[in-house]
């Protein structure tokens, strides 16, 4: 193993962050975040604004196309 780089070593001490000053960008939440900071997105998901994969309907139509494979072949057979 090789000894980590200054660059990859992350200090916890506040007074020792060279990398953001005062006048520059501080990371933090931003727009993009706003859905989960106010909670609108609890809004949305259990007011059934947003899609969800009906699990029940799949299967059916899985189910479906296995019974109809099955029971195709055998009827094409009896008809010609």
């Amino acid at each position: 193993m090789h000894p980590p780089d200054d660059d990859d070593v992350v200090t916890l001490d506040p007074d020792d962050d060279e990398e953001f000053e005062e006048e520059d960008f501080a990371p933090g939440p931003d727009e993009r975040d706003m859905d989960l900071l106010d909670g609108s997105w609890e809004d949305r998901y259990y007011s059934g604004q947003t899609s969800r994969i009906d699990w029940g309907t799949v299967a059916l139509a899985i189910a479906l196309i296995a019974a109809i494979s099955l029971v195709l072949p055998g009827l094409l057979v009896m008809i010609s």
